[in-house]
């Protein structure tokens, strides 16, 4: 389906409307969202809420076998993993299924894995789950404002995590394209995503919303996305092109957390996330640090996917790289 007016441009392929091509898992996490999410408006809609008298607003109800609620995790531990697949708001619920069937789709393909697209949605997810509980838990303790009996939205990962997935496969590729129109981006890739969706989303809560903990949520879902997929995704040779060895997260120079944001704050966020780095990489080795084969690599995959790796980096690498080689045949 191809879209065209004199100021905007979008491509739709026709195989992403086609509902019987979905591959496993995502048909699998499909229905499953579909089932959950029906079920949790049914709870809500076959039970009305008891009023204590005339004048009193109506108490939610809500289930905290399906729902985030703090006060219930540790008796329904199994929300934080089902509350990955419901919705409550109507517009989340039309894009994360959208989403889901076409990104799910397109990055399961991708990944050629069926469980890695299962493991990203559901463990990655429950865990950011699990940290914001324990975060509203120990805010409870220092604002008392905090409510621990109403229901947190768990389901971000397809909203804010499938796009840190997009910005790592198709960087480059234009979204939709706009014309004739001074002062505005022409074309609106998939690297701008992940900060358009958090900017929007954090000035939605902060001015108008104001749900507090859905805002946390959110990023906490980006960090552990990006974490994930930085640090720990385990990509097979069929995938890395690599003849003998799996590659272990992704060390390219364009995926750094840095490069997700504006240009004008990269100054104030580049010391902190470089002491990140060092304190869990270097000093706690919670991770071991990259390599330059790790880093090579990276970048050669990113390079395959159309990303723009940063040439005077990679230059500079080499470079100390070089004058490394020369340094220790002189020793020798």
């Amino acid at each position: 389906m191809h879209y065209r007016s004199k100021i905007f441009e979008i491509n739709v392929p026709p195989s992403v409307l086609n509902a019987r091509d979905l591959p496993n898992a995502t048909a699998l996490l499909t229905a499953a969202y579909i089932v959950f999410t029906l079920s949790l408006w049914w709870v809500k809609w076959s039970y009305p809420s008891l009023e204590a008298n005339a004048d009193a607003t109506r108490a939610p109800v809500f289930s905290p076998i399906l729902q985030l609620v703090p006060a219930q995790t540790l008796y329904d531990p199994w929300s934080l993993v089902l509350s990955n697949l419901v919705d409550v708001k109507w517009w989340k619920i039309g894009v994360d299924l959208l989403n889901l069937v076409v990104g799910g789709s397109f990055i399961e393909r991708n990944w050629n894995s069926s469980w890695e697209l299962v493991r990203f949605l559901l463990v990655i997810g429950s865990v950011s789950n699990l940290v914001v509980v324990l975060v509203t838990i120990l805010s409870s303790a220092v604002f008392p404002k905090v409510r621990l009996d109403t229901p947190l939205d768990g389901n971000y990962t397809m909203l804010v995590g499938f796009c840190i997935v997009y910005k790592q496969l198709i960087p480059e590729t234009t979204i939709f394209h706009i014309r004739n129109l001074p002062l505005v981006s022409k074309n609106f890739r998939f690297k701008l995503l992940p900060i358009f969706v958090l900017v929007v989303s954090t000035v939605t809560q902060l001015m108008f919303l104001r749900h507090f903990s859905e805002l946390l949520s959110i990023w906490v879902t980006f960090l552990c996305s990006w974490v994930y997929l930085r640090f720990f995704q385990v990509l097979p040779p069929a995938i890395t092109g690599a003849a003998s060895r799996s590659l272990v997260g992704d060390a390219s120079d364009t995926f750094q957390l840095i490069y997700f944001f504006p240009d004008i704050i990269k100054p104030f966020l580049s010391p902190i996330f470089n002491m990140c780095y060092w304190v869990f990489c270097v000093k706690l080795r919670i991770r071991e640090p990259f390599n330059e084969d790790d880093v090579d690599t990276g970048n050669s995959l990113a390079e395959q996917r159309g990303a723009k790796v940063i040439t005077s980096q990679v230059e500079e690498r080499r470079r100390k790289l070089a004058l490394q080689v020369l340094q220790e045949r002189g020793t020798v």
